[in-house]
C-alpha cells in the first residue's frame, strides 16, 4: 500500500498495528507498532488473538485498553485489518497475513 510504504508495510514477516493518539501516550509515544507474523507459514499469519499477544509483549501498558481480562476486544474498540472491519471478517478470530495494516481505533465519550 502507497500510504504504508514508509513503515515499510512491504515486510511480509510482520504487520503494523496503528494505535489512534489517544493510545499512542501508553505504547510510548508510538502510533505505529510492527508484530512479528508466524513466519513458518507460507503466507506468513497470525490469528488477531496472537497478534495482540504479541502487542502486549511489545507494549504491555496497551493490554488493558485494547481487551479486558478474559481477553475478549473490548466493546469500545474497534479493529480494522487493512480498512475493513473485522466483524465482516471473520471476527475476533481473523487472521492477519504480513503485510497487513491492522488499526485500532478506540471510541472516546465525553461528558
Amino acid at each position: 500500500m502507497d500510504m504504508n510504504s514508509d513503515l515499510d508495510s512491504e515486510d511480509t514477516n510482520t504487520a503494523t498495528v496503528v494505535v489512534p493518539s489517544a493510545l499512542a501516550g501508553f505504547a510510548g509515544g508510538r502510533s505505529h507498532i510492527p508484530v512479528g507474523m508466524d513466519t513458518s507459514l507460507d503466507p506468513p499469519r497470525l490469528p488477531l488473538p496472537d497478534v495482540l499477544d504479541r502487542l502486549r509483549v511489545e507494549v504491555p501498558s496497551l493490554e488493558r485498553r485494547i481487551r479486558d481480562e478474559q481477553g475478549a476486544i473490548r466493546g469500545h474498540v474497534n479493529i480494522y485489518i487493512d480498512g475493513v472491519d473485522i466483524r465482516e471478517l471473520g471476527g475476533p478470530e481473523t487472521v492477519v497475513v504480513g503485510g497487513a495494516t491492522v488499526e485500532i481505533i478506540a471510541s472516546v465519550s465525553g461528558g
